[in-house]
């Protein structure tokens, strides 16, 4: 594949005009300025006609029919100006076309999401994030939560309010963090100022009990037969996606805390803003990688912002 052969990445921003959907507006500016990425502005309303009180007369009804659709009209089009408006100020940050998109709700705003996404095919779905906590989960409908456990798209969680553009990768050895590196090198192949580092706390091999350097330092140093073959696999990944070899980071290391806190201590020591995690499918239901190490993050962090990838 040649350079001018690449595909931009194009994401999906659930925009609603509240200050967590401004902070995931920020978060493109910031981490993804002058870097070329497409984004759709999705703003999802409501038809003026849910809150309309039901008639029971025929003429009032078509009067009230007609009424309604006069409204919306009105809500689309002010909406839409709005989301172009935003798009414009997006502009001035990255390079990639914008476009917006407004929809009336349909059903659970959840799945209106969904059903947009798998529409279109987006590479992610960006999402401003409010707290996870037990209690707001169940209060605030828990949008992010429902997401992060109903999409198979890529979910980017938004907290905080700057961003740096250091990528923390928790790796998992094996075919999920493959997938991982695949789509973390297509994302950021081509973001010049992006600073990627891959972080894996449990080994299988004994050979190597501590490494930080370049994947092919890392390949020379590992004897594990199939320790080198995972990572043999993983730099002609990152070749494939175009990603010089000399730009991402490994580092390799025994973790007395547990995965989630290792990453979680080099994140904070190293100040990396962006987290990005892997979560495996399992049945009908998902469940995180690793046991709860993804949970543990996303609870834990509240000034980052964080990957979730299927």
């Amino acid at each position: 594949m040649k350079k001018d052969s690449k595909i931009i990445p194009h994401v999906l921003l659930c925009y609603d005009g509240s200050p967590a959907s401004y902070k995931a507006l920020s978060y493109l500016k910031q981490v993804f300025e002058k870097t070329s990425i497409e984004v759709t502005l999705l703003k999802i309303i409501e038809h003026p006609e849910t809150y309309a009180k039901k008639e029971i007369s025929l003429m009032k009804k078509f009067t009230q029919e007609e009424d309604m659709e006069k409204k919306a009209k009105e809500l689309y089009i002010k909406t839409e100006k709005e989301l172009k408006e935003v798009g414009e100020s997006l502009k001035t940050k990255i390079k990639g076309n914008i476009y917006t998109k407004v929809v009336f709700r349909y059903g659970e705003i959840v799945q209106d999401i969904l059903r947009i996404a798998n529409e279109n095919l987006y590479d992610a779905i960006v999402v401003g994030r409010r707290g996870l906590s037990k209690i707001s989960t169940f209060i605030l409908g828990g949008v992010t939560h429902k997401l992060i456990h109903s999409s198979s798209f890529p979910v980017w969680l938004i907290r905080g309010k700057s961003w740096n553009k250091k990528f923390l990768v928790a790796l998992d050895l094996g075919e999920p963090g493959l997938k991982l590196a695949d789509y973390i090198s297509f994302i950021l192949a081509f973001h010049k100022e992006a600073k990627v580092t891959f972080c894996h706390t449990f080994y299988p091999f004994s050979d190597l009990t501590g490494f930080n350097g370049t994947i092919e330092e890392l390949i020379e140093e590992v004897r594990h037969p199939q320790a080198k073959n995972f990572f043999i696999r993983l730099k002609n990944t990152l070749i494939e996606n175009q990603m010089p070899l000399n730009k991402p980071r490994f580092i390799i290391k025994r973790g007395i805390f547990g995965p989630a806190g290792e990453i979680i201590r080099l994140a904070k020591k190293e100040g990396f803003d962006t987290v990005v995690i892997g979560r495996r499918g399992k049945g009908t239901f998902k469940s995180f990688f690793l046991g709860s190490v993804s949970q543990k993050i996303i609870s834990y962090f509240e000034d980052r912002a964080i990957w979730v990838i299927n």
